[in-house]
């Protein structure tokens, strides 16, 4: 795919932790999302994820910061649009053992052969083999603020 004779990289599913961090207002996590929506990489906000972040965050601040990512110009939610979709969620909660928020991201990362942009490798290492693909994810940690080490 391309965007005015560019080519438009594979979206990001932005996982749990993502969206925790950016509805706890974490200036790193929202300015790297920032910075990637500026440069065209599509986000894409799982519905079930960003639920459970605002849940996790519970203020409205959070609930603005979330609301803030989904309108950046290349974000997008991913909803359940229908039986189907539930069902294929269900089945991917079946067979890695992930929650519903994680299995979302999961099953919008295995349908469209994305990558899932975390906070916490270990959790997607863990289940990145138990679906028919592997799941694929990129990890982003924040530098350390220890600047006189």
């Amino acid at each position: 795919m391309t965007e005015g004779g560019n080519p438009v990289p594979p979206p990001y599913v932005l996982d749990l932790s993502i969206l925790t961090e950016v509805a706890r207002g974490d200036a790193g996590v929202t300015g790297l999302l920032l910075i990637l929506d500026g440069r065209g990489q599509p986000l894409v906000l799982p519905v079930l994820a960003v639920l459970q972040a605002s849940l996790d965050a519970r203020t409205a601040d959070a609930d603005r910061a979330l609301r803030g990512i989904g309108r950046l110009e290349h974000a997008e939610f991913a909803p359940l649009r229908d039986a189907v979709q539930a069902a294929g969620l269900a089945s991917v909660i079946s067979r890695t053992g992930l929650d519903q928020a994680d299995g979302h991201v999961a099953y919008v990362a295995d349908v469209s052969v994305c990558r899932i942009l975390t906070m916490d490798a270990a959790k997607w290492r863990e289940h990145a083999e138990k679906l028919d693909k592997p799941l694929h994810f990129v990890e982003y940690a924040e530098p350390d603020d220890d600047t006189n080490a």
